[in-house]
């Protein structure tokens, strides 16, 4: 198998589409799930590495076309063609931060792919970009060049940088970039319908796995040393579902009771929902859990994860009207399509007090949290879409305090830490309640910050509707 090659294509179809690394590589994978998984691994390494450092490596890339060419205009051509952009890429990451590549091999390999592609009259450059990286790392040069500027350092754009600095200081700040560096364990909920923690502790041990307990929820394991989620023991059965501990540690803190009726406004991939379900449940009261959307194929992952997880799961269809929530709702996960941006009027049609007694609020955001786990976030990101994040939402907040009975508890979260998206839309939305006949207090609210908290970046907020 030609993985480098495959890398090559699946990289040039982020670069070309502006799509997200994630959706590519994933459906690349998937007609490989029979191949060697060393394969597969060298190439998520390459292409995530080669995506999460691209500002570094483009900075490098410059830097030594400028100096092979003495900053002529022939260098600069080189180094603009995204072909080989993207395989001296490649080639400065395999060098930079594969040891267990041969820089030999490395800069061979890349030679050979410009050959290959059509590009036989640049391959000298590219041998001569490579070869000049290969000796600055050998004479432990290479850091100085990364290390002046914080942008080039993280390979995260300026106004990022500056944006977390002026938002939680620059010590702080670097935390939150490292962090997007540093290994991270895979966290999954136990499902405590189908199994305990020390049962599936025990099947992955025997499987090789590695094991350490959450440090957030007693629901949750962190583990490492595997090949593929769905290959892991206990997936099929729907032993677990991944969900990190942040967002497990917010569902168990709303005050879900069982019976209660439940709305996740925002719920694919369905996490928060089937732990509402779970929490909602026992021998005398199953709960309603309403789960909503935008899209057909988001509700179709949360009805996949549902039905894997032996949760009861039904699709509703639009009606013209409501009586009441048990009319169109039944026990176990709703399924619905809805905008949570527009206000449903048949909900709010209702008595107050027979409304849903918690409502979930995981709105859009930019992401900012999970830089380190979707690692090309941080350039499809701007300050002027968190701005319209931010308005969108408290919207959607808005929306959510008509839904909720008095008594109910709304539950607003991101898995961002920009305070504009986060804190500021609840005191925005707690003002605007001062001129309507709705009062909530604040219960619980917490911001997680990744690399200081040792958790994905998070923020909830839980309110009681008075």
């Amino acid at each position: 198998m030609d993985t480098r090659k495959i890398s090559f294509d699946i990289l040039k179809r982020i670069e070309t589409e502006n799509a997200y690394v994630g959706e590519v590589l994933d459906s690349a994978l998937r007609t490989m799930q029979f191949s060697d998984k060393r394969d597969r691994a060298f190439i998520t390494r390459l292409v995530e590495g080669v995506i999460e450092r691209k500002l570094s490596l483009d900075f490098l890339i410059e830097k030594m076309s400028k100096q092979k060419n003495g900053g002529s205009k022939t260098g600069n051509k080189k180094s603009k063609n995204i072909n080989i952009v993207i395989i001296l890429r490649m080639g400065i990451y395999q060098i930079k931060y594969m040891d267990f590549v041969p820089d030999r091999a490395a800069i061979s390999e890349m030679v050979e792919l410009t050959k290959e592609l059509g590009f036989e009259g640049l391959s000298g450059y590219v041998n001569a970009v490579l070869r000049n990286i290969s000796r600055l790392k050998d004479d432990n040069k290479l850091d100085s060049y990364l290390v002046s500027k914080m942008d080039v350092r993280y390979s995260t754009p300026e106004w990022l940088c500056k944006f977390l600095v002026d938002t939680y200081g620059k010590e702080i700040a670097k935390e939150i970039l490292e962090d997007q560096y540093r290994d991270h364990d895979t966290v999954v909920r136990i499902n405590q319908l189908k199994t305990d923690k020390e049962e599936l502790r025990r099947s992955f041990e025997q499987s090789g796995i590695k094991v350490k307990d959450g440090i957030l929820s007693d629901r949750c394991l962190r583990i490492s040393g595997y090949d593929s989620v769905r290959r892991l023991p206990g997936y099929k059965t729907g032993a677990f579902v991944i969900q990190d501990e942040t967002s497990v540690y917010t569902v168990e803190n709303i005050g879900i009771k069982p019976g209660d009726k439940v709305l996740d406004m925002c719920a694919a991939p369905g996490g928060k929902s089937l732990l509402a379900y779970e929490l909602s449940a026992d021998d005398k009261a199953i709960g309603t859990i309403v789960s909503r959307d935008i899209s057909e194929s988001k509700l179709e992952k949360i009805q996949e994860n549902s039905e894997r997880l032996g949760v009861p799961v039904r699709i509703i269809a639009d009606e013209d009207d409501i009586n009441s929530l048990e009319e169109r709702y039944q026990p176990g996960i709703n399924l619905q399509l809805s905008d949570a941006t527009e206000l449903d009027g048949d909900i709010i049609s209702l008595p107050e007090d027979e409304r849903f007694d918690i409502v979930i609020s995981d709105v859009p955001c930019s992401g900012l949290g999970i830089i380190g786990r979707k690692n090309d976030i941080k350039y499809h990101m701007s300050p002027e879409i968190m701005e319209e994040l931010s308005r969108q939402g408290l919207d959607i907040l808005k929306n959510a305090a008509q839904y909720v009975k008095k008594g109910g508890r709304i539950c607003f979260s991101t898995c961002t830490i920009n305070p504009a998206e986060n804190g500021d839309v609840v005191r925005k939305f707690l003002d605007s309640c001062q001129s309507t006949e709705q009062s909530f207090e604040i219960i619980e609210e917490k911001t997680f910050l990744q690399g200081i908290d040792g958790s994905d970046g998070f923020y909830f907020c839980i309110m009681k509707s008075c």
